[in-house]
């Protein structure tokens, strides 16, 4: 793979991306939460964009999960995982995710999810078998991805200052702090978001429609001509998207501006696919893209799924 090359790991819409930094310009209002009913708090790992968290399965040695809003399930990446620990499966149907094919997958279910050894979730487990594919791309073992089911039963916070995973009850949460906050739908059990993007210099600004996806380590990425003035710029390098299901071939380039609300964002790599690429967002009427864990990371962000709702808040960089 040469230099041009980018790679993306999936699962049902999780990418793994090498991106560079946008430079935030702008951002109105600063604050903290007050006190909130914080169910569970735990350490996580950055790598690559993405939020790492060490958890338990069924009595497991500690796994490494990805936290993952794009994804609809709770997840395991090795069926040789599952039969060591004694799961019992059944045959679920089909995975799709970034590429063009598909896989079939298995489901163990009533499986307990413990982080620091508290319980946090009573689930149906998917068991997938990408976990060598995600290894030998990712460089590392990934064993597991936390998807929406974690999103549903808690407003899930996310602290860059010391890197704190924290599980608020959402019937007592409470937030009084001054960060922006974004109106959140969930279409498919995944977070959405309107934005807008300017993809030429000078060029016309382009309200889009994108899945806030905390599996996905890039900035963002659009889909290709799903909107008019949606196409990738000139000035521009291949790369390949390696996913659970399949190959493909992206674009990387610069888009001008981003702008969620108050906050804006100059120059930001992109990864333009095509609509075929990533078949698991088909029930996703109208959707546009992706806005990845990398924009994301410079902000403390609560993902409020019962109050309809994405809050940021700004953090000191040099804190971090």
């Amino acid at each position: 793979m040469n230099q041009l090359t980018r790679s993306l790991v999936s699962l049902a819409f999780c990418t793994v991306v090498i991106a560079v930094a946008p430079t935030v310009v702008g951002f109105e209002g600063e604050g903290d939460a007050a006190p909130a009913s914080c169910v569970h708090e735990a350490a996580y790992e950055p790598f690559a964009g993405l939020i790492i968290v060490s958890v338990t399965v069924a009595g497991s040695p500690p796994l490494d999960f990805v936290v993952d809003s794009g994804a609809t399930s709770i997840s395991i990446t090795d069926p040789l995982l599952a039969w060591a620990l004694g799961l019992e499966v059944r045959e679920a149907g089909i995975a799709r995710g970034v590429g063009s094919g598909a896989k079939r997958v298995v489901v163990a279910e009533d499986t307990f999810v413990r982080i620091d050894g508290i319980e946090v979730l009573r689930t149906p487990l998917v068991v997938h078998d990408i976990g060598a594919r995600l290894a030998e791309t990712a460089g590392r073992e990934i064993h597991g991805f936390l998807g929406a089911g974690l999103f549903e039963q808690y407003v899930v916070e996310i602290d860059p200052v010391g890197r704190r995973l924290r599980l608020h009850n959402p019937d007592t949460f409470v937030y009084r702090g001054l960060g922006y906050q974004s109106p959140l739908e969930i279409v498919d059990r995944r977070p959405v978001v309107h934005v807008t993007v300017i993809v030429k210099e000078g060029g016309k600004e382009v309200p889009v429609r994108l899945v806030v996806d905390t599996g996905s380590g890039s900035i963002l990425a659009l889909i290709t001509k799903s909107r008019r003035h949606l196409k990738p710029p000139a000035e521009q390098r291949v790369g390949a998207s390696i996913g659970m299901v399949g190959d493909s071939t992206v674009v990387v380039a610069l888009t001008q501006q981003l702008q969620l609300g108050a906050i804006v964002a100059r120059r930001v790599e992109t990864t333009w696919m095509e609509a075929f690429g990533i078949p698991a967002v088909r029930n996703i009427e109208n959707l546009n893209g992706i806005l990845g864990n990398r924009m994301l990371s410079g902000f403390r962000v609560f993902y409020d799924y019962r109050g309809g709702r994405l809050i940021l808040e700004p953090v000191d960089r040099s804190a971090r």
